[in-house]
Order: C-alpha cells, then structure tokens, then sequence
C-alpha cells in the first residue's frame, strides 16, 4: 500500500494533529537615522544611485573556529556584489569603509521602552555581535545586532507565547537586480535600525500565529520613530511539525495570508516525509541514491525538434546528461504545493549554485516540451531503466552540467534524509514558498570589537519605562472619535503626517476630516488615473497653506484638483509663496457673480420643469463645469424651487 500523501486528501487539516510548533520573528525598521551613522532612513529612486562600488564576499570563521554553513553555501556562488548609493544616503559606515560609530540612541531607546511593554528582562551590558552574511546583501560581510534582553511574554486567546529576544540590528541592503553571476544592491535600507522581536515555539495554530503578529505589530506601530509603509515591517515564521524540521519561512508580509502559509508549510513537510516512507518501502534510501551514475547520452537527441533541448546545446562541447533514480516512479512529479513537485523542489536548489541551469527534465514529466516518446523511450534503454525507475536529464556544457548533476544527487540524498532545516522565502503571490539557504546556526556569530559594550543602569530602564506610548490600537479608536473618521482614514493619515499635523490640517479643512481626505487622498487618485500624471509627497506647510488659501478664495473641489495637478507636474513639494504661484499659474478663480449665476439656474429649472432636484443639481454643476461651487448651486436652486 503507498504511503504517499496527496494535496487532495490534506484540504481540512487539523495542524494540532501534525504536532505544529510555530514561532514568529518581526523585523520593524525604526525612521530615527542608521544605527551607526548620521545618514537618514531613506529610501531612493534607482535613478538616483550615482555611484557604485563592486565586491567578492568571503565568509570568516566564527569566535570557536567554526564555519557557518549557510555562510559556506553563500560563498560558493562567487557571485560580484555591486553596490549602488548617493552620498545622501550611504556613508563610509555604509561602504564598510570607516569603523560604526555610536549606536543611535533614539534606536536603543525604542528596543528598551518595547522591552518594558513586553515584560522582557533588559541584560545589564549589552554586546553588539557581527552576523555573517555573504549573500551579498551587507557590504561587510556580517549584519551588527544586539540582543537586548530576555524572558518575556505575551497573552492571546489561545495562551501565552514567550518572547525569546528583543534585538537591536541594522537592516541589510535594498536588492535592486539579481543576475546568474552577479547582484546589485542599493545602499539606501542598509543600516537602517531594526527592532526584531522573536517568540517562542508555543504557537499551535495558525490562527494564533496570525493573533500574535497582529499584537506585536500593535506595540511596534505604537511608537512615533517607526517607519510606515510596504516593506518597512517583517513577519518571518519557524515551522516544525512531528518528524519534520524546523524551517524558517520569510516574506510572509501579508498577515490574512500567515494561517495559510503555515498550512501550506505543514502540508509540505507532511508530503515530503511520506515521499521519503515510500521510497523506504521501493528499497531507496539516501545512501543507495547518491551512488548513481552520471551518463551522456546526447547521442538520443541528434536529431531532437525539442526547442528547449535545442537552445541549451548552442555553443562547443555541449550536450544533454542523465541519471537513473531507481524506483522512482511517480515520485519526481508528485505534487508538494500546488504545481510545484519534488522535481521543482530539486531544480530550485540546484539552480542557486548553478544558475546557468535553466531547469531539468525529469521521467514523470516526459513526454513534453518537445521531447518525443520515441527520445523518452531511448532515453531508458541508454540509461538501463525499468518500468519502476525515474530519471532526470541536463541539457548544459559538458562539464558543468556533470558538477551539476553530481550536486543534484547530494540535493536527492539530503532530501532522503529527512525534511531539511533551512530558510524558505514566500511566494509574493501566494503561500508557495522556495528555498533560499541553508539554516544557519551559532557559527555565524561573534563579537563586535568595533562597537563598545553599552552599560544599562536600572535608572536609564525607569526614565524609559516612563515613556512607553499610546497602544496603536488604541490611538486609532481615540483619533476616529476625535476626528469623526473610520479608523481606516485615520491609519491612512497617519501613514504620511503625524498626529499633531492632521489634527492642525482637519481644523483649517472646512468639510472637516472628510475634506482632508479627499485633499490628501481621492483627488490624487483621481489626478493619477485620469490625467496619467504621477502624485508626489506635498510637505505639511504648503496642504496647511492650501487650505488657508482655499476658504479665502472659496476654492472648491475642482480649483483643488488644478492647483494639485499643476503642484505635480512643477514638481513641487513646497512652494515659499502659494498666493504668488497660484496667481502665476492662474488659478485663482475670477469672484463669482451670483446674480448671473441664479438666472442661468433659472434657465436649467425652466427648461427642465418636474425634474427632481438631484437631476437639476447635475445639468447645473455640468453646466457651470466646477468654476460655481455646488454649495452656492444648491442655495440658489432651492430658493428657485
């Protein structure tokens, strides 16, 4: 009887019965400065990055002499780092060109006053450590972070979950292209404060996964020095489930979709550990697979239409190799995720040491892409398989794709093994995720000699203690009271201007919050669709000069959406005298006459006796095209009817 499970039979599961354990990493980035710069935390058009610098990463041995293993694996790609910046947001720090300087305080301070809030037990000396990384993403090689502390907690519906550390660290940098032998990074996120929360195994559920990011999201957007938008806060996840491994998955951004990565998670991990009973039961195991064979057999596609075969054999001493993967039948193409099979899982891992491998054919696959059943059935014979054997195939230069195949079938053996620890990053359109690197472990860490030890006294914790903000949440509920809005608008004002800055615009807006919101918000979209033309960020000083100038001129919505619109192609984020602008540009609207107003509405209500008052409200606004406000139109419609 087959022991493998399928993707149909794992629609409604229970993960409880599949023993999950979950945990939870939050990375928000702090808007405060780079942590051990004076740069600010800014990020920049690609167009803006003037300057490059070009690197090769090598990883260092840990304090204990060992070496990190997803380090090593980084470092077998030789790929050139090349790194973009202006000297507006990259520094020497930045570059790894001049020692870190003192660690930001107003980042210290956030991580202390979270701890507070958290329960967290703060260290008397807190030691920055180096983090090797030499996927490229740090210029130096190494990530500088610190752990705060330790031992806190925090409640949900479904129990308590610990939190296992609070760390102070600066963010990595910002990818910009990904090539087969090179990346290029911008300068602009890297040193950017990061705070990282980290809770303990006790998640059961994916639903309480999903309770605790959004609490701890809570306490982060709490403080005024976090950065707002896509991008500025991460969830990570560590999923294990019984007999598997710990794998920690990232990019799971969208926190609706976080039960649904898990079960995603669970359900790979169970597929993969049923893949691995059935092929104990064919006789396979990780010993016996690795030992297979490397065969050309380019001779079968001679004479190949295949396109895909075709375009990998262009060029001197190339050709197609294989390997037999005895009893393999059914296993290569069994499904792991939708549309994703063991066969993908393989090729993803295989492709990141050796990019120029486009992919791989695999015997559950074929015939397909052009490959005929007479090439499939050749294929067999040259490779000596039975009916219950599987196979894959490289199309590639001789010599590489022989190293390819040769790591492919470690790949196999590791997989045979048992679910591998590892890093896994999240499809962003949808709960797929594919591995990244191996898991790392303490050999990556060790001290920071660079960076001075920092004394924390119980006064600096006390002054601190008193300084813990408003709960997120609760300022949410405060400020839709406060400002008649849903709490939706009140976190979308909040996303561009401070509280103190949208209450003094609400006051000078005379709709009130809704005014605001169609100023800051429903004209510039509306700008964007119609007129194609790409809004920018207007400084909080001209809006407030904006909305003075438009109840002197009794502006209305359509002079508002032309003075945004000219703002917009001018370019302009602050302008040192609206009133001049606005009459340069001629947008000031000439002072109404009423008189002549009301006998064009007579005019509208003669021609269109009976009609009711909204259709009258129409032909007048259309009839006037914005210039008449509809507050004047309606008056004087009212008293003519």
């Amino acid at each position: 009887m087959s022991k493998l499970l399928f993707l149909d039979s794992l629609k409604n599961i229970n993960p409880e019965e599949f023993g999950l354990k979950c945990g939870l990493e939050i990375h928000q980035q702090l808007n405060c400065g780079k942590l051990f710069s004076k740069r600010p935390c800014m990020i920049v058009p690609n167009d803006e990055l003037d300057k490059q610098v070009e690197r090769y990463l090598r990883f260092s041995l840990s304090e204990s002499g060992e070496s990190d293993k997803a380090a090593k694996a980084e470092f077998k790609t030789q790929k050139k780092q090349i790194y973009k910046y202006n000297d507006d947001i990259a520094s020497l720090v930045d570059l790894d060109e001049e020692p870190p300087g003192i660690p930001n305080p107003s980042a210290m301070s956030v991580g202390f006053r979270i701890s507070e809030m958290l329960g967290v037990k703060v260290f008397s000396k807190i030691q920055f450590m180096r983090k090797i990384i030499v996927d490229g993403s740090v210029t130096s090689g190494f990530q500088r972070t610190a752990m705060l502390g330790l031992g806190g907690s925090l409640k949900t519906s479904f129990g308590e979950v610990s939190i296992d550390g609070i760390n102070v660290e600066e963010d990595s940098c910002r990818a910009v292209e990904r090539g087969d032998d090179y990346n290029i990074f911008a300068l602009d996120r890297q040193g950017i404060p990061l705070i990282e929360l980290t809770t303990g195994p006790q998640i059961k559920t994916p639903k309480q996964a999903q309770e605790c990011a959004q609490q701890l999201g809570n306490i982060l957007r709490s403080f005024s020095e976090t950065r707002r938008g896509l991008g500025t806060i991460r969830q990570d996840l560590n999923v294990s489930i019984l007999n598997g491994s710990r794998v920690e998955i990232k990019g799971a951004q969208n926190l609706k979709l976080i039960p649904e990565v898990i079960e995603a998670e669970i359900k790979r991990q169970a597929i993969h550990l049923s893949i691995i009973e059935e092929l104990k039961g064919r006789g396979v195991t990780s010993q016996n697979c690795s030992s297979s064979n490397i065969y050309d057999i380019s001779s079968v596609f001679k004479a190949t239409e295949s396109s895909v075969i075709l375009s990998n054999l262009e060029g001197e001493n190339k050709g197609v190799l294989g390997i037999k993967l005895p009893f393999f039948k059914g296993i290569l193409g069994h499904e792991l995720h939708d549309n994703y099979r063991f066969a993908t899982e393989i090729s993803n891992k295989n492709k990141l040491r050796f990019p120029k491998i486009k992919g791989l054919f695999h015997s559950d696959e074929l015939p397909k892409y052009g490959i005929t059943q007479e090439e499939v059935d050749s294929v067999r014979k040259e490779l000596s398989c039975g009916e219950d054997d599987g196979f894959i195939l490289v199309a590639h230069e001789k010599e590489y794709a022989k190293e390819s195949l040769e790591y492919i079938l470690e790949i196999i053996s590791e997989l045979l093994e048992g679910v591998p620890e590892e890093v896994r990053q999240v499809d962003p359109k949808g709960t797929l995720t594919k591995f990244i690197r191996p898991m790392p472990g303490a050999a990556r860490m060790y001290p920071e000699t660079d960076v001075s030890e920092i004394e924390v006294t119980e006064k600096l914790l006390a002054d601190e203690g008193k300084r813990i903000p408003e709960l997120y949440s609760d300022k949410l509920e405060r400020l839709s009271n406060e400002w008649d809005c849903s709490q939706k608008e009140v976190e979308e004002f909040l996303e561009i201007f401070s509280e103190e800055h949208i209450t003094s615009l609400i006051k000078l807006s005379e709709k009130g919050a809704q005014g605001l919101y169609q100023l800051l918000f429903d004209i510039p979209k509306d700008i964007k669709k119609r007129e194609k033309v790409e809004p920018i960020s207007l400084s909080v000083s001209l809006y407030e000069d904006l909305l003075t100038s438009s109840q002197k001129h009794d502006m209305n919505q359509k002079i508002l959406r032309d003075v945004l619109l000219s703002l917009y192609r001018d370019n302009l984020e602050q302008v040192a005298n609206l009133e001049h602008y606005l009459k340069e540009k001629e947008l000031l609207a000439e002072p109404v006459d009423e008189g002549a107003v009301e006998a064009k509405l007579k005019e509208i209500v003669e021609a269109n006796k009976g009609a009711p008052f909204g259709a009258l409200m129409g032909k007048s606004m259309g009839a006037f095209n914005g210039k008449v406000d509809g507050k004047l139109i309606s008056k004087i419609l009212k008293k003519l009817l």
